[in-house]
């Protein structure tokens, strides 16, 4: 493969061995209750953009680290061999959505001999200094601009961000266009919203009922708020079809796991419960995200979200039997083919026994 220097995002080429960082200008954000929001994401995107969130993803990275067993991504022989300077000399990485940019910035002390260009709608305002040389943070909005990048990388990595992805079907097309031959996409997505031990989201229960919990009471806020302006973007149990129908790529690998929202199961082992009582702590801190995300956005009282949120935090804490569940966790890694790119000719169409409960909390029943 022939190695470009520079990383185009748009008509002018991005050096990524120049130490930069490209922050964004405040129009692109909001300042409310001493949070930060992006503007561009509206309803997509219901968490901050600051440094508190930043710092969430970060601790989340680590869990995700010990849940992958010491990867920073899912089937590590076959991207850490398409990664080596013995195979690659000059590997290009893109990281879209990249939050608070520590998986980017890893990957650069991993892969030194790499270039590695993170972008989101909001970047993170890090020291010059701080930044590895060979990465940079760039404004890009994947539901827009797409179409900037140029079709140079060699890893293409995109963790969760299926919530703000419009089109997740055509934004896998998007992602193929941009890879080179034998390139590879990394995906990863989560549902928040308490499962079962199948992986089904748990139904709404009223107050009084011993598996009541306000957390997922809270979930359905944010359901309601989140796809208010669409259908569910939450596809990854169907990751497997969508990537199997795209011609643009092959050898796709789709894992699965489920971890307990706390260390409340029995007979845990060291490694699960470490996990479990990361998870734990992550979802103390979603919880305030959430609701800070509810207070500038959501349709709810002020009261009745302080209610979720007092709620959520104690039942977290003591473990209680609403929150006896689990969240699921989904990695992907799929191979670019040889094959020069197809654009897609028709959508992916939602299976007919496909509904919303499959991924976002159902309204009572009469049952509940």
């Amino acid at each position: 493969m022939s190695q470009p220097s520079t990383l185009v995002v748009g008509p002018v080429p991005v050096a990524v061995d120049n130490k930069h960082t490209n922050i964004d200008p405040r129009s692109h954000v909001q300042i409310a209750n001493d949070r930060t929001f992006s503007k561009q994401a509206g309803s997509l995107y219901s968490l901050p953009t600051d440094r508190k969130e930043h710092s969430r993803l970060d601790y989340q990275h680590e869990m995700m680290r010990l849940l992958l067993n010491d990867s920073i991504y899912p089937n590590p022989d076959v991207v850490d061999n398409a990664l080596t300077a013995e195979a690659n000399p000059t590997p290009n990485i893109v990281d879209l959505g990249t939050g608070s940019g520590v998986w980017a910035m890893e990957m650069a002390r991993k892969f030194p001999h790499s270039k590695v260009l993170a972008c989101d709608i909001v970047l993170p305002g890090y020291p010059k200094e701080s930044i590895p040389s060979n990465c940079c943070f760039e404004f890009l909005n994947i539901n827009k601009d797409m179409g900037k990048l140029q079709p140079i990388f060699d890893v293409v990595h995109w963790r969760l961000v299926e919530p703000a992805t419009v089109d997740s079907d055509l934004f896998f097309y998007d992602v193929a266009r941009i890879l080179r031959p034998g390139g590879i996409f990394i995906a990863v997505a989560a549902n928040p919203r308490l499962l079962d031990e199948t992986g089904t989201v748990i139904p709404l229960k009223r107050e009084g009922d011993p598996k009541y919990s306000h957390f997922q009471h809270l979930m359905k806020k944010v359901n309601d708020y989140q796809f208010a302006e669409g259908p569910p973007r939450l596809l990854h149990g169907h990751w497997d079809e969508v990537l199997g129908r795209n011609p643009n790529f092959q050898d796709f690998k789709v894992e699965e796991f489920l971890i307990p929202s706390g260390p409340w199961e029995e007979g845990m082992t060291y490694k699960r419960r470490e996990i479990a009582e990361m998870m734990n702590e992550n979802y103390l801190r979603v919880v305030r995200g959430l609701t800070a995300g509810l207070r500038v956005h959501g349709k709810v009282t002020l009261d009745e979200i302080e209610k979720l949120e007092v709620g959520s935090l104690k039942e977290f804490r003591e473990l209680s039997p609403g929150v006896h569940a689990y969240t699921k966790w989904v990695f992907a890694t799929a191979v670019r083919t040889d094959l020069a790119w197809s654009a897609r000719t028709q959508p992916w169409k939602v299976p007919e026994w496909f509904g919303p409960a499959d991924y976002i909390i159902p309204p009572f029943s009469d049952e509940s």
